[in-house]
């Protein structure tokens, strides 16, 4: 799908809303994950004044490496949206508060909202902190960094002692 396409003036929005079924072959995140399964989207905006409310949800299955072992595994991405799109704030530089309300607050430049943009930021966002392939994963091993998943690596740990454990020997009277 072309960057231009996922563009909508606001003027384009109708008193109903706009229906939006977007399905993109993964540009949207190609540079920082592959795509497994292509990027669906439905999504409904309607105009709130010079605010956009968007409604809907989105689909696909990134190939994501694990952090223990490094190996590829898909990783599927089923999320609701809600948000309001506002044009920026007229003051520069005010602090302001934020309420738990204005987490569902995001800002466009008042005349075209960039729908690529808006999926790509919300793939990032539900994506795990650690990204695991599963439960059991054993890792790499780190002195050799055989993928322990795999094969039994025959290194020899040293166990190495603190130097606090002299610590344990003070004694302390009342």
């Amino acid at each position: 799908m072309n960057r231009e396409d996922l563009k909508i003036r606001l003027e384009d929005i109708p008193p109903e809303g706009l229906e939006i079924s977007i399905e993109d072959d993964g540009g949207l995140v190609a540079d920082v994950y592959p795509v497994l399964e292509a990027i669906v989207a439905e999504l409904h905006l309607t105009r709130i004044g010079p605010n956009v409310r968007v409604r809907g949800g989105l689909k696909t299955t990134l190939s994501v490496d694990c952090d223990r072992c490094l190996e590829p595994f898909p990783h599927k991405i089923e999320e609701k949206m809600f948000f309001i799109l506002m044009p920026p704030p007229s003051g520069e530089g005010e602090e302001v508060r934020l309420r738990r309300e204005d987490l569902d607050v995001s800002f466009f430049d008042g005349e075209v909202i960039d729908l690529g943009l808006i999926i790509r930021e919300q793939i990032l966002l539900s994506l795990p902190m650690r990204n695991i392939c599963r439960e059991s994963c054993r890792g790499l091993c780190p002195i050799c960094g055989a993928n322990l998943n795999q094969t039994k690596c025959e290194c020899q740990r040293e166990i190495r002692h603190s130097p606090f454990a002299v610590l344990k020997k003070l004694k302390i009277s009342s």
